[in-house]
């Protein structure tokens, strides 16, 4: 089965280009194993009041609690590299990923193959954006916000805007997900099992 993980991260900023990553959590949907930290912007500079008001993490937090940048970033691509053990594959789900958390991501890879280190290679990551996968099963809502849709679902968010806690809330609403497309299509077509059909599902290669 090919391991699906979700990744949240909590940044510094909105832009995925230039921002520090300050959190990071990645759960494997099936197991136990998941990797939560703080860690130090790798800019040196302080984070925001509005960022602090937004996330609950603070300057002080960050400099007792946060480990190194690279530290955290060997950390995310070692963790993802046994994951893909003995899989050809594996799939990365976060909510407004493909603008923002696998931008991050791939930053994080780069950043560690300028250090000279070897990273998991990016063609074996299957990348899942939920809020692409709710826009097509739920056209023309008003918002399409990670906790809105939790809500809509009566999905629990206590805490929302920790990488921790985001990650909780985003694994429940992807399980809901593969459950209306499953129910949606032949009963040997298995969404959960298989994130590839999940990624051709946001390519509109399944019509529901």
């Amino acid at each position: 089965m090919i391991p699906k993980i979700v990744l949240d991260f909590e940044t510094s900023g909105l832009n995925p280009y230039h921002d520090d990553i300050i959190e990071v959590a990645m759960k494997n949907i099936d197991t136990d194993d998941e990797y939560v930290s703080l860690l130090k912007p790798k800019s040196n500079e302080c984070i925001s009041s509005e960022i602090t008001a937004l996330t609950g993490i603070t300057n002080r937090m960050l400099a007792k609690e946060g480990k190194s940048w690279e530290e955290v970033y060997k950390f995310i691509n070692e963790w993802l590299l046994s994951m893909l053990k003995d899989n050809d594959s594996i799939s990365i789900i976060s909510h407004n990923g493909e603008s923002f958390d696998f931008i991050f991501l791939r930053r994080v890879l780069s950043d560690l193959r300028d250090l000279g280190i070897k990273t998991i290679p990016v063609h074996r990551i299957i990348f899942i954006d939920t809020l692409l996968i709710s826009k097509r099963l739920l056209p023309r809502r008003v918002s399409y916000k990670q906790s809105s849709l939790c809500s809509h679902y009566n999905i629990t968010t206590t805490g929302s805007h920790r990488a921790l806690n985001d990650i909780i809330a985003l694994k429940n609403l992807y399980k809901t997900f593969t459950e209306i497309l499953n129910n949606s299509q032949d009963k040997r077509k298995c969404f959960y099992d298989n994130p590839h059909m999940i990624e051709n599902y946001i390519k509109l290669k399944y019509i529901l």
